[in-house]
């Protein structure tokens, strides 16, 4: 009897370790969701503060060219376009205005938010 009580013993055991890795397998398929993905990847990202005059737009590419003034423990003053999220930004800005911003840099790519003119672009001298 011994002999057949191991046999079921064993079965029991096999039976209960098939049911843990299905249960284990469904969990894994049933992880979190992309937007969660998303929304954890933004948790991450870091913001800083631009201030710069803006030197073209670029509609199709949704993007802002900015010369961009020094940013401490970042980067150094340069030109460089900026992806903007809202592209109704766009519409709001034009070349020559001084703008505030956040750069905002995760881990998958950098872009514009909050942006804010802070002086229009002067107007051009009349021409006699």
């Amino acid at each position: 009897m011994s002999h057949q009580f191991a046999t079921q013993q064993r079965t029991d055991t096999t039976i209960l370790t098939a049911i843990a890795l299905a249960c284990l397998a469904i969990l894994a398929a049933c992880g979190p969701s992309r937007s969660a993905t998303i929304d954890a990847k933004d948790t991450t990202s870091k913001r800083y503060n631009l201030t710069g005059r803006v030197v073209s737009i670029d509609k199709p590419n949704q993007s802002i060219n900015v010369d961009g003034d020094a940013i401490p423990g970042f980067m150094a003053a340069m030109t460089m376009p900026y992806q903007v999220k809202d592209a109704s930004i766009l519409d709001k800005v034009a070349p020559g205005d001084r703008i505030k911003a956040e750069i905002v840099v995760g881990n998958e790519a950098a872009y514009l938010e909050n942006v804010v003119v802070a002086q229009g672009a002067p107007s051009p001298k009349p021409t006699r």
